[in-house]
């Protein structure tokens, strides 16, 4: 279930949304900055909704929780009070919200239960709070995108080494690859002279047998050299692995020679054209699925970049802990995680 969660947007350590479990406090002079008062003769350290949170609140709830769970808490913060909650990154939310509980109900016929259960993991006491974690998702996704925009030239080399591309395919279900039927040899034929006459978008669209990417004139998306492992978390499944490496060893505007495929599902041969190799333009492109792939394949592409990014925006704002022991956590958290790089 933790996949259905974080493979819903391609961003890497998704923040999430953690309130009154955690023994700190995090606070913005400029934005949110909460004066001392008490209630009860307890300190409050926050004030949420108009209800007081005291600190004995939180260090009583703090006990089972890791150096990640403060991460996250911190990260949320900073995301929090970095990013604007806009209309739009509203309706992002409840798409991917939409999302998540389609795909957890596939999976499962109790997935309010389910999701109720992933949630508690990272401090949310019922299903009606899934939104708010898909709100913070959404806002990391949008903080991740202006700081690689603006650093694009200095972090896209790493992620150049990958090879990354978009592609179009062309699929042919057969029976036998090496003995193809009389039907079967007349169709391949009348692909491969269609191939000399029109553009391959044209031809995917008249002969193509996938249905993934048929109707879309054979756009099969995104790839990159992770793509051609099946194994590989961010391989495209539209993509068969052995498509993938031969579109890797492409240039732009190539097409490839047949490629045989087999599945338990059967035998099948494929053409794969390559449609775009720039950077810039596939980071930048109109399609939102290509641009969430291409900003999570430069997130993968340094371990550590997340973090940084998190830090770039958290030198902005004034954040302080009041507890050592938990500062503590954190650091330890960071040095393990990310290296140290504070």
């Amino acid at each position: 279930m933790t996949d259905i969660l974080r493979n819903n947007w391609f961003v890497v350590l998704i923040a999430i949304i953690i309130i009154g479990f955690i023994g700190y406090f995090i606070y913005d002079t400029n934005k949110d900055n909460v004066s001392a008062k008490s209630s009860n003769n307890e300190q409050v350290v926050a004030s949420i909704d108009k209800d007081d949170i005291t600190a004995n609140d939180l260090y009583d709830e703090s006990a089972p929780y890791d150096g990640s769970t403060i991460y996250n808490m911190y990260k949320n913060a900073v995301i929090d009070q970095s990013i604007e909650t806009t209309k739009d990154i509203k309706k992002q939310a409840n798409t991917l919200e939409s999302n998540i509980k389609s795909n957890a109900s596939k999976q499962s016929d109790d997935y309010e239960s389910t999701l109720t259960s992933e949630l508690a993991k990272y401090g949310y006491s019922s299903f009606e709070q899934l939104n708010d974690y898909c709100i913070t998702s959404v806002k990391e996704k949008e903080m991740n995108k202006k700081y690689i925009t603006k650093h694009f030239d200095e972090l896209k080399k790493a992620w150049e080494e990958k090879s990354p591309r978009t592609v179009s395919i062309i699929k042919m279900e057969v029976s036998d690859a090496d003995n193809l039927t009389e039907t079967e040899t007349k169709k391949k034929s009348n692909i491969e002279t269609a191939l000399t006459k029109e553009s391959f978008a044209d031809v995917a669209k008249a002969f193509s047998e996938d249905s993934n990417t048929a109707n879309k004139k054979g756009f099969a998306g995104y790839i990159d050299t992770d793509s051609t492992t099946s194994t590989s978390s961010s391989s495209n499944s539209t993509v068969p692995a052995a498509v993938a490496t031969a579109a890797i060893s492409l240039q732009k505007g190539d097409t490839s020679d047949w490629i045989t495929v087999t599945t338990s599902s059967g035998t099948s041969l494929y053409k794969v054209y390559v449609k775009e190799t720039d950077s810039s333009k596939i980071f930048n492109a109109k399609n939102d699925a290509v641009a969430n792939q291409a900003l999570y394949a430069i997130l993968n592409s340094d371990s550590s970049l997340s973090y940084k990014i998190l830090k770039s925006y958290a030198k902005k704002l004034d954040i302080k802990f009041n507890d050592k022991s938990t500062k503590k956590k954190f650091d330890s958290y960071v040095e393990t995680t990310y290296g140290g790089d504070q």
